[in-house]
C-alpha cells in the first residue's frame, strides 16, 4: 500500500496518556522501570515522533488497572482516534465485556484489546480466562498481550512464553499477539514455546536490546506473516527502531513490508479478515 509516495509504515504498539497526567505518568514509569522516554507521552508528542520517524499510523494501547477505569479509558480511546492514530479497546478481566459490548466496539472500528497480565493480576493460562478468550475469538477480534516481565513490577511474571503456548493450545481460535517477541529476557523460553506457532509476535521494546543471535533466530524462524513492527513508544525511539529493522540484511523487502505494513493492516481490518 503506497502512501505519500512511500510504502506505509505502521507501529502496532505505542502508549500515550491524557495530557493532564502524561508528565506524571511518564516520570513514574521512568523511575519505576529505570528506562528512558523518547517522547513526552502525549498524543501530540506521539504525532511529532511519528513525523520524524516516517511512521504513518500508530496503534495506541492502554491498560485499565482496575475494572472501574474501563469506561472512562474507553471514552478517551474513542476520542483520540483520527487519521494516523488507531487504538485498541480497553477491558479488565475481572469484569469482562459482554458479547454485545464487544460487537458495539467492533462496529465503532475497534479490532482488538490490550491486556497486561501483571498490571491486571491474572495468569494468562488460568482456565477461568478461557471463556473470555473464546468470546473475543467469536467476535473475530484479537488480544495484544504484554509478554514476559515488566521492568520494575514484582514477580511472578503472569504471562510467560510457556503460558502463552498453553493458551494457544487451549483456545487456538483466539488471534493472539504477544508483545516484546514473547518477553524481554525470556528469549530461550520463547524460542522453545512460541517460535513458529500461529501466534503474532511484536518487536516492541526488545528489537535492538535482545542479543543479535536471538534477533536473527526470531525474525528468520517465525512466519513473516505473524511478525509486527512495534516500538513501545515513548519507551523507545520510533525512528531508531524502524531504521534498525529496515537495515537488517537477512530480511527480504517482502518480509519487511509484511512486518511494517500488511500484517498490521490485516489485523486492523483493512484487508482479508484474520
Amino acid at each position: 500500500m503506497a502512501y505519500r509516495n512511500h510504502t506505509m509504515k505502521i507501529d502496532f504498539h505505542t502508549h500515550v496518556y491524557p495530557d493532564h497526567v502524561a508528565l506524571s505518568t511518564v516520570s513514574a514509569v521512568r523511575q519505576r522501570a529505570g528506562i528512558d522516554a523518547y517522547a513526552d507521552g502525549t498524543l501530540e508528542g506521539l504525532k511529532r515522533s511519528m513525523a520524524a520517524a516516517g511512521i504513518d499510523l500508530s496503534v495506541v494501547a492502554a491498560v485499565a488497572t482496575k475494572p472501574e477505569q474501563v469506561a472512562s479509558i474507553q471514552r478517551w480511546l474513542t476520542g483520540i482516534r483520527q487519521p494516523g492514530i488507531e487504538a485498541l479497546a480497553a477491558m479488565h478481566p475481572a469484569d469482562p465485556l459482554s458479547s454485545g459490548q464487544m460487537k458495539m466496539l467492533k462496529r465503532e472500528g475497534f479490532r482488538g484489546f490490550k491486556l497486561h497480565p501483571d498490571y491486571q493480576d491474572f495468569f494468562v493460562d488460568d482456565p477461568r480466562m478461557y471463556p473470555l478468550y473464546e468470546k473475543v475469538a467469536a467476535e473475530g477480534m484479537f488480544i495484544l498481550f504484554h509478554g514476559g516481565m515488566d521492568r520494575g513490577l514484582p514477580h511472578p511474571v503472569h504471562g510467560t512464553p510457556k503460558r502463552f503456548a498453553a493458551v494457544h493450545k487451549a483456545v487456538p481460535e483466539l488471534c493472539m499477539i504477544v508483545a516484546h517477541l514473547g518477553g524481554e529476557d525470556a528469549y530461550e523460553e520463547a524460542v522453545e514455546h512460541l517460535l513458529g506457532r500461529d501466534v503474532y509476535l511484536d518487536t516492541s521494546f526488545v528489537l535492538r536490546k535482545m542479543p543479535g543471535t536471538f534477533r536473527e533466530r526470531f525474525l528468520k524462524g517465525h512466519p513473516p506473516e505473524r511478525l509486527l513492527f512495534a516500538s513501545d513508544s515513548p519507551w523507545t525511539d520510533q525512528g531508531e527502531e524502524l531504521r534498525f529493522l529496515l537495515q537488517l540484511p537477512y530480511l527480504t523487502e517482502s518480509e519487511k513490508e509484511k512486518i511494517c505494513l500488511s500484517n498490521a493492516a490485516r489485523l486492523l481490518g483493512w484487508g482479508k479478515a484474520v
